[in-house]
């Protein structure tokens, strides 16, 4: 499990990216249902139904937004779990229900479906902002013990370009065969797809490590990661790369050759974790 630094957000500005993004999620899964039950009392004009739609994401976000905005200590609890990826999770789930149910459901299935993708970005961007912004709260004050900037690792980026261009390419071949013989399921997979290998292409890029007193802080272009001594295990250091296995996902991987003080940065990890 991983452990928790308690902050209580004191003094923490508005948020307003976090709150609106947050609003923005819910009103898309709040919306698909409005129209069903519009139908049913008997309002079916495309333009009522339309303004329903467009209507409903407005109020959600609006309040959410608003509830949120006075409220950023909420961003840094949700950072703090793994449950800041359920969003997104759920998001992908309603989504998948939503293409099942198109036969039955017809118009209220393709929102769903479509609606559903819109809140899996959606959810991520949250879950990435809170994370970013738990990070902020918890590495406040701390002590910086050394830092190093570096790129991933000349095996792990080949593994990463191998494996994103594998998945871009299967998902282009497959929306193309499912246009060709019209298979519907095919094309929205496909299209589900192909994102996950484009982001493994693209990634990859040089980090900042900040080591602290509290752990490590990873700084990536557009977000913040941070790691307690507790979730780290050991740390294995050969002349390619630095590598920090955690107890829980996936180790972190560092060339060596990018980072200017190799020395110091082994001695802080050597001062916390087991060498492997």
């Amino acid at each position: 499990m991983r452990p928790v630094v308690h902050t209580d957000g004191a003094g923490a500005a508005s948020d307003p990216l976090f709150s609106g993004a947050s609003g923005a999620y819910l009103g898309l899964l709040l919306a698909p249902p409005i129209v069903p039950g519009l139908k049913w009392v008997g309002v079916t004009e495309a333009w009522a139904l339309y303004a329903a739609l467009v209507g409903t994401v407005t109020a959600v976000t609006t309040v959410i937004g608003w509830l949120l905005s006075s409220r950023p200590a909420v961003a840094v609890t949700v950072g703090a779990t793994r449950a800041r990826w359920l969003p997104a999770a759920i998001a992908a789930v309603y989504a998948a229900v939503g293409f099942a149910s198109l036969e039955m459901s017809g118009v209220s299935g393709v929102l769903a479906f479509f609606f559903g993708l819109l809140a899996v970005l959606l959810g991520v961007a949250v879950a990435v902002m809170s994370q970013t912004r738990y990070t902020a709260a918890v590495t406040a004050g701390a002590d910086e013990l050394t830092r190093w900037r570096a790129s991933w690792p000349e095996s792990a980026q080949r593994r990463r370009l191998h494996v994103g261009g594998a998945i871009a390419g299967v998902a282009t071949i497959g929306f193309a065969v499912g246009a060709v013989f019209d298979i519907a399921l095919l094309q929205y997979i496909s299209q589900v797809l192909f994102p996950s290998g484009f982001v493994l292409l693209s990634t990859g890029g040089t980090r900042t490590v900040v080591a602290t007193e509290r752990g490590l802080e990873v700084r990536l272009p557009i977000a913040r990661q941070f790691y307690a001594w507790e979730e780290l295990e050991s740390y294995e250091l050969d002349a390619e790369s630095l590598v920090i296995t955690r107890r829980w996902g996936t180790a972190l991987r560092f060339a060596t050759a990018d980072i200017d003080d190799v020395s110091l940065a082994e001695w802080t990890l050597a001062e916390r974790l087991s060498d492997d």
